[in-house]
């Protein structure tokens, strides 16, 4: 596999990712939702579905499908309205299974651990 056929993947999932977040803000927008209440997943799975049935390309299908992703999307909502957003959202750092240190923390010294004396006896030869 050469460098420019993966430099070309690369680019045709990030241009899938910007065109299934468009389709996702006209949603939003058409029927006043906020997107992130749009499932990515789901409209990635419908448009795979959608996109495997059609056989020809033509505007009048693009139309029907933007139809028939908005009546999934309003379907698949739930009805309760939500309150804005009060706090920016936030991503989870993993938790290090090793000490972190700050900069300005004294480091301390190892435990000291009793020796232990280990006696090895001669196997027995039958």
């Amino acid at each position: 596999m050469s460098p420019e056929l993966v430099r070309q993947e690369i680019w045709a999932h990030l241009t899938l990712h910007h065109c299934l977040n468009r389709i996702i803000m006209r949603l939003a927008d058409g029927e006043g939702l906020d997107p992130d209440r749009i499932s990515f997943v789901k409209v990635l799975k419908h448009t795979r579905r959608s996109v495997v049935l059609q056989v020809g390309r033509s505007a009048r299908r693009l139309r029907q499908f933007m139809k028939r992703m908005a009546t999934k999307v309003v379907r698949k909502l739930d009805n309760g309205l939500r309150r804005l957003r009060e706090a920016d959202r936030y991503t989870r750092h993993p938790v290090s299974q090793y000490i972190v240190r700050k900069k300005d923390q004294v480091r301390r010294g190892t435990r000291r651990v009793p020796e232990k004396v280990i006696t090895l006896t001669p196997a027995i030869l039958q």
